[in-house]
């Protein structure tokens, strides 16, 4: 693999962003959203990405991007909840496995500590291996079970909610 940059996504890059995110759509392992995204019905969510404290991170190599991963806020409109953040990420189906993931959450735990976030969560479908796999070893636990809680093409599955406490 080649070196690739870590930036906070542009404008410019979110189609790209979409284009990962439907694939896993597609694949209906890894994300409960079952109808493929356009930037139009996705247009609010990017614009609640578009501060300094909640941003999304892509991972490029040369012009093309191969991963991201978004800070969102936990709990909107709740201020007791403001210095913790919900992560989710997704890598492009052909370059998954090759540490990209990691790249991008060791960067995104760096930056949310700079930003004042103390707590970072991440909630992913029990069967998630590799979700699992990062999140653990890069400090987070498991925090909570949600039991049959998504259901996707008529199969029911638990979520698991891992979090980490950055000031520890």
């Amino acid at each position: 693999m080649e070196n690739g940059i870590i930036k906070i996504a542009e404008e410019k890059e979110h189609q790209e962003i979409l284009d990962i995110l439907n694939q896993a759509i597609n694949e209906r392992r890894f994300t409960a959203l079952l109808t493929p995204v356009t930037l139009e019905n996705r247009q609010r969510w990017f614009e609640e990405h578009d501060d300094l404290k909640h941003p999304i991170f892509i991972y490029k190599e040369g012009d093309r991007t191969l991963g991201w991963m978004a800070i969102s806020v936990y709990r909107d409109g709740r201020e007791g909840f403001q210095n913790t953040c919900e992560i989710s990420y997704y890598i492009d189906k052909d370059h998954r496995g090759k540490g990209i993931a990691s790249k991008l959450l060791d960067k995104v735990m760096d930056y949310s500590k700079d930003v004042g976030i103390n707590n970072l969560m991440a909630v992913v479908f029990a069967d998630n291996t590799y979700s699992k796999k990062l999140l653990k070893s890069n400090g987070f636990t498991e925090w909570g079970r949600f039991p049959n809680i998504v259901e996707i093409d008529n199969i029911t599955k638990d979520c698991l909610q891992f979090g980490r406490c950055l000031n520890e």
